[in-house]
């Protein structure tokens, strides 16, 4: 196992290897839900309006990943990070 293997962060996000991303302004994927976390750190994030504390920018799964677009989030942060041991790729 390499060192970022071995890292909390890849292995949290790993279900994500391949998936294409997208930096954008938090949108919640569909009625109800006021917050996603980050798929690496577990960061939150919510619309400004919701919260002030929380994440607004980040990278999202795009309509490729099954479950559709915006079902997934990264921090800027973890994208960069994982970005290359997971072979995402930003559009």
């Amino acid at each position: 196992m390499t060192a970022i293997e071995d890292d909390w962060r890849y292995q949290s996000a790993a279900h994500l290897r391949g998936q294409a991303f997208v930096f954008k302004p938090y949108t919640r994927y569909r009625e109800g839900w006021d917050h996603d976390h980050c798929a690496g750190c577990g960061d939150t994030f919510a619309e400004a309006a919701v919260s002030s504390g929380a994440l607004h920018t980040g990278w999202a799964v795009t309509s490729d990943y099954d479950k559709g677009a915006d079902y997934e989030w990264m921090c800027a942060d973890c994208f960069s990070l994982l970005k290359d041991a997971l072979a995402l790729t930003p559009r």
